[in-house]
């Protein structure tokens, strides 16, 4: 039967290349040289069953569309092999190989189909993002052009405000760009790239370390959060080192138990503490 069917298919694809997988070492075997386009499986295969395969297949190769082609079952199963995720269900017998070639060039060209939109779609996603990137660029030249033409101190300093806001949110475009799945973010690099610029500003008078984990997060999450880091960033610059001050810009994010920790600090803070509780113990002893 086995051999009925890989004739089947090599009919609609004569310039396959047939790879067999007996048990669970010719399967890994397979999978290690080179992931199949096309999966058509049993159930029951004595060594596993259908379900184990798709998903080690499909684990090696997320584009490949597959076929369970079977005659153990039911129209039950059939609707659990196509909520797993295989692209159709055949019941095995002779009289069925022309239906499953069929099936199997369908599943392929479906499978083609949605990888071309697929990549459509990523093109134009890149484009956009690209655009407004380059646009929020352009408000930020605006916005420093008029800072300057400004008279009040105040009101430039809240021209000035929104112009970093509004570079969070292009740091923020800028990982969308460079990101190959478009719903999440790397926010490590928007981390970084955020603070770096943050810290330029001050003319090298703020020195920088950063420690930041690996993380992506969902983009509606990411927006915010981005903001959110700015606005601390911000903060601590315009008021831990007023004047001309130097000093220390410290930016962690690391995991901890299942969450997400933030943490930005400066040396102001701790130099502060640190003589308050000098004085504090030197007036203890004066007593």
């Amino acid at each position: 039967m086995r051999t009925l069917a890989i004739r089947a298919v090599l009919q609609e694809f004569p310039d396959g290349e047939v790879n067999q997988a007996s048990d669970l070492g010719s399967l890994e075997r397979v999978l290690h040289q080179h992931a199949p386009d096309i999966l058509v499986t049993d159930l029951d295969l004595r060594w596993t069953d259908g379900f184990a395969v798709f998903d080690r297949v499909k684990a090696a190769n997320p584009q490949c569309c597959a076929v369970m082609f079977t005659g153990t079952g039911n129209e039950e199963l059939a609707v659990r092999a196509i909520r797993h995720g295989f692209d159709d269900y055949v019941v095995k017998g002779t009289h069925q190989l022309r239906r499953l070639a069929t099936a199997v060039r369908a599943a392929y060209e479906r499978n083609q189909e949605l990888r071309r939109q697929s990549e459509n779609r990523e093109l134009v996603l890149k484009e956009l993002y690209h655009r407004l990137h380059n646009n929020l660029q352009m408000v930020i030249s605006l916005l420093r052009m008029t800072e300057k033409t400004l008279e009040s101190p105040r009101d430039r300093d809240q021209l000035a405000d929104l112009g970093r806001r509004i570079q969070a949110l292009s740091a923020l475009q800028a990982e969308f760009y460079q990101s190959e799945d478009f719903r999440r973010v790397n926010v490590a690099g928007f981390l970084d790239r955020l603070a770096r610029n943050l810290v330029g500003l001050t003319g090298g008078r703020v020195t920088l370390s950063c420690d930041l984990e690996e993380t992506e997060m969902p983009v509606d999450v990411a927006v915010p959060f981005g903001l959110m880091a700015n606005e601390i960033m911000t903060n601590a610059l315009k008021h831990a080192f007023p004047g001309g001050r130097t000093g220390h810009l410290s930016v962690r994010l690391a995991r901890t138990e299942g969450r997400l920790d933030l943490t930005i600090g400066d040396n102001v803070l701790c130099e502060g503490v640190a003589a308050a509780l000098g004085r504090q113990i030197s007036a203890r002893r004066l007593a």
